[in-house]
């Protein structure tokens, strides 16, 4: 094959020459800007550059497609180590076969000695695409959580995520590119992998604490790169700092992904793409006014934590009543000093106690109102750092409607036992107190249930008199009966 030399036009009856000898020894001549010719290849302009290597736009002649050409740097060429694993190794490249990641099409040696790989052609880097609004860059930050889920699985890290390393095709989709530098997390029998230990590549704003360190490449290092990437779409810097310009709902969820500590990250890139799609359902409905439902597994945790409080709540109720309320006891029953109040000797000789310590019932209480405190204050830490805390101070609490519609009921479930306790069917009176007790405990669910949400949200409760008044409702039966007992003891 005949070619011209692309400097002075010369003619180059080999075909294989960068540069004619003449132009090759003229002074003034980059080496660095020196395109080699690679069989079966027409390769155009340099339309990128980096640590690891020069990437051209060019022509696959035996495809007819443009492609991608990636040359190595020229010292990791000369590695003799490098160069024994680079096949090998470039096949394993090869088998990512995924939508959301640029294919490798061929690889090979040029007569100069220098590595290279044939990718496809995909498109914009995404570093001309900034400043992205923060639904965009949700979406297209998930589509590089998507690829790197499937590379993780294949045992490869990426160890180099940024925004010039991810492309956008025409229809918007997008590619993630260079894997030159990842390194296999589950080696091949002989060890080998893409790149030494003792090397520390990728780019510093994108890189781990322990990356920077020289450990070991992990999947959790590509899950900080992601975390940063997203803020640095969004706000333009890479700086932890830029985080308070996030919702907090998102900027939890990055928060969490740049942890210094490996583990407390994202166990999986997928993980942190599920993360930022429901942050951004309650940024979304934040921004409309609306309510954001936590998703299932979340809302178990604050049922339980809303039972625990109404238990704590109906243990102190009980204690309450059971110390004030009148009781004859034997004198060796009697606490000493200070413990009972209102002592009145009777006539058989017991001692009537308007009041006392009741060790068992107050001691049960401190212990139940600890632990629901306790639960309380670990959910709410955990939706803070999860981003499942959402302002919305306008929103009306759906529990305060059902906090008063239970209220209404037990208050009018009073009135019928007592007009009940006066007819033919006063036996039936006999069950309303049992279903009056755990419909009351039902209540006290509900009222810290709608607590929570109003905590969740930061809806003042003041704002909720429904919540006040079905509580009060539910309340007047025992508080009514409580009342007549001392006043039948005073007598």
């Amino acid at each position: 094959m005949t070619a011209h030399c692309p400097r002075c036009g010369a003619l180059d009856p080999s075909g294989r020459l960068a540069f004619c000898p003449r132009c090759f020894l003229q002074e003034g001549v980059d080496s660095e800007k020196i395109v080699p010719r690679i069989a079966g290849l027409e390769l155009g302009a340099e339309v990128g550059r980096g640590g690891m290597g020069r990437v051209f736009q060019g022509k696959h002649l035996g495809l007819g497609r443009q492609v991608a050409v990636k040359l190595l740097p020229p010292e990791l060429a000369t590695d003799p180590e490098f160069r024994a694993r680079f096949e090998r190794e470039a096949r394993v490249l090869a088998r990512l076969d995924h939508p959301g990641i640029v294919r490798v099409h061929d690889f090979g040696v040029t007569d100069g000695g220098e590595c290279y790989l044939v990718m496809e052609w995909a498109g914009a880097s995404l570093s001309k695409l900034l400043p992205l609004p923060l639904p965009r860059a949700i979406v297209i930050v998930r589509q590089v959580c998507e690829a790197l889920g499937h590379a993780h699985e294949q045992g490869i890290v990426h160890r180099d995520i940024k925004p010039d390393n991810v492309l956008i095709d025409d229809q918007g989709r997008v590619k993630l590119t260079d894997f030159g530098i990842a390194r296999l997390v589950a080696p091949t029998d002989s060890g080998s992998t893409l790149t030494s230990a003792s090397r520390v590549f990728g780019t510093p704003d994108y890189m781990a604490p322990e990356a920077r360190a020289g450990a070991r490449p992990d999947p959790r290092v590509d899950i900080y790169a992601v975390g940063v990437l997203l803020q640095y779409m969004v706000t333009g810097s890479p700086q932890e700092t830029a985080l308070a310009e996030l919702p907090a709902a998102v900027a939890a969820v990055v928060r969490r992904a740049r942890s210094l500590e490996p583990t407390a990250r994202q166990p999986t890139a997928r993980s942190l793409g599920d993360e930022l799609a429901r942050a951004l359902r309650i940024v979304e409905a934040a921004q409309a006014g609306a309510a954001e439902e936590l998703p299932p597994e979340e809302r178990s945790w604050s049922v339980a934590v809303a039972l625990l409080a109404a238990v704590a709540t109906a243990i102190a109720i009980y204690a309450f009543v059971s110390s004030f309320t009148p009781r004859a006891m034997a004198p060796e029953q009697t606490f000493p000093g200070l413990l009972t109040f209102g002592d009145e000797p009777l006539p058989d000789g017991r001692i009537l106690t308007r009041a006392r310590f009741e060790v068992g019932p107050i001691l049960g209480a401190t212990v139940a109102i600890a632990i629901a405190l306790l639960a309380y204050g670990l959910l709410r830490r955990h939706w803070r750092q999860a981003g499942f805390e959402a302002r919305r101070p306008d929103a009306r609490l759906s529990g305060s409607r059902k906090v008063f519609g239970l209220g209404l009921f037990l208050f009018g479930a009073f009135f019928a036992r007592q007009a009940l306790a006066h007819s033919a069917a006063r036996g039936i009176v006999a069950y309303i107190p049992v279903l009056g007790g755990v419909l009351e405990l039902g209540m006290l669910y509900l009222f810290w249930s709608t607590v929570l949400e109003a905590q969740r949200t930061a809806r003042p409760v003041r704002k909720e008199p429904l919540i006040w008044l079905g509580l009060a409702l539910s309340l007047f039966p025992p508080v009514y009966q409580f009342f007549v007992v001392l006043t039948q003891a005073s007598r």
